[in-house]
């Protein structure tokens, strides 16, 4: 098993909610080159460090030809540029529209790589936690169906193992079967919703306006310092992002790329978690 401690384990959840907030949106607009490349990196990077370099290969088995599939889709769809590369009968192949699609699945699997590692850091219960008080009713519903559907699925397999036993049930595959298995599931939840509703009303639920709830990680003075310095260095990076944009264009002509330092604070921020994590690693003696 990958080791999937990282540098945020020990926050408050509203930090790497935050973080992840602010990569995954900058990610999602920054479609210039540099900053698709940044991005990119810096997921390839939380990513070998939280999920494990096993699990991150796995999915670069097919995110690497899904870049490349739209870097060649593109200009068959899309012929723009000023560059002509080759012609396949009446089709261009322009360089700015191959650059483009490239950058766009760059883009894509970037954005992929950021909620694969919110995924791994924001767990079921530290997103619970986020709207415990906000929101207790949807909490309380997302809670339920996150338990609530494996379970249905689960049952609705027990079912049908048992109408196969029954030789009396209908064949397999068959409409008469498929409704059988239905009606078996819906009396089993309906049973389930009554008892699980008088539970809730000997609980006291609805019985105020608000309720208290366990919340197990404190918000610190730590957290609140953490949560200060993501948000200015997300600022910084969205700011210098945005201008690299406007600066930037695929069509008709691809302006030259050159070396700017507004790069800094967007390399700092998508770097930030995995260069923590590695400092801890370094600390406890985990890497070599």
């Amino acid at each position: 098993m990958p080791d999937t401690h990282t540098a945020f384990d020990t926050c408050h959840p509203a930090v790497p909610a935050t973080y992840f907030a602010a990569t995954g949106c900058i990610a999602i607009f920054a479609m210039q080159p540099v900053c698709v490349g940044i991005s990119l990196a810096g997921a390839l990077a939380f990513s070998f460090a939280s999920r494990g370099w096993r699990r991150t290969l796995a999915g670069l088995r097919w995110q690497l030809p899904m870049v490349a599939l739209v870097a060649v889709a593109n200009p068959l769809f899309s012929a723009s540029g000023s560059t002509l590369l080759a012609r396949l009968g009446p089709m261009a192949i322009y360089q700015e529209s191959i650059a483009y699609g490239a950058c766009a699945g760059a883009l894509l699997v970037a954005v992929v790589l950021w909620f694969e590692g919110a995924a791994c850091v924001l767990t079921q219960d530290r997103l619970l936690q986020l709207g415990a008080r906000a929101l207790p009713t949807v909490t309380l519903a997302t809670s339920m169906a996150a338990q609530l559907v494996p379970q249905l699925m689960r049952r609705s397999q027990a079912v049908r193992a048992a109408t196969l036993a029954t030789t009396a049930a209908a064949p397999a595959g068959s409409r008469a079967r498929g409704v059988r298995v239905a009606d078996q599931l819906m009396s089993w939840s309906m049973e389930d919703s009554i008892e699980r509703s008088d539970a809730m009303r000997a609980r006291g639920w609805g019985a105020t306006d608000r309720r208290s709830c366990y919340l197990p990680d404190s918000f610190r003075t730590a957290d609140a310092i953490a949560l200060a310095g993501i948000a200015l260095l997300a600022a910084a990076s969205a700011l210098l992002a945005c201008v690299a944009c406007s600066q930037w264009r695929f069509y008709p002509t691809m302006p030259r790329l050159v070396a700017w330092w507004g790069y800094l604070p967007y390399v700092a921020l998508v770097l930030l978690p995995t260069a923590l994590d590695l400092g801890q690693r370094i600390r406890w003696g985990r890497v070599a």
